[in-house]
């Protein structure tokens, strides 16, 4: 069954993209306490939610460090280019937040990135990361309605 809940999630997103701390700056990673610094633009088609049972995959892209994890359960929906070699990329897993998190936290430190800045509440929850020559930035958001998906941003760029 599809349960796609295109207008309360497109709300939710951009409440979350216009939140307090406002836009990334477009010439580097952005302001490391901004809420929306790992996340598409609002009119970005990779800024649809869906959830992970009605999630269309498309191929990573080849600009992903593959030094950069991912649930392997995730289906990536969407990538983004940005300036300055930044990418952002979106998937969806049917993972729930806390193991979702859990793998998060254990696979950047297995790949060498350390975690730092990062912040955990109920149902999202964000960290940025560095090493091996890279910067970024995930978050995780917990999709309503979708039986515990999670969203997952991750901003990533070449130091």
């Amino acid at each position: 069954m599809i349960r796609v809940r295109a207008g309360a999630l497109l709300l939710a997103a951009a409440a979350a993209l216009t939140g307090c701390g406002g836009a990334a700056d477009e010439t580097d990673l952005g302001d490391p306490d901004a809420p929306d610094a790992a996340e598409p633009r609002a009119e970005s088609p990779a800024a649809t939610l869906v959830c992970a049972d009605a999630a269309t995959a498309v191929p990573r892209p080849t600009a992903l460090p593959g030094e950069v994890p991912l649930p392997s359960d995730a289906v990536l929906t969407g990538s983004e280019e940005r300036s300055g070699g930044r990418l952002v990329i979106t998937a969806v897993t049917p993972g729930d937040f806390r193991s979702t998190l859990a793998f998060m936290q254990r696979a950047y430190s297995a790949a060498g990135l350390t975690l730092k800045e990062g912040e955990v509440e109920d149902r999202d929850a964000e960290s940025n990361f560095a090493g091996k020559g890279l910067v970024g930035r995930w978050t995780l958001r917990e999709i309503p309605d979708c039986d515990g998906d999670t969203l997952v941003t991750v901003l990533v760029a070449r130091a």
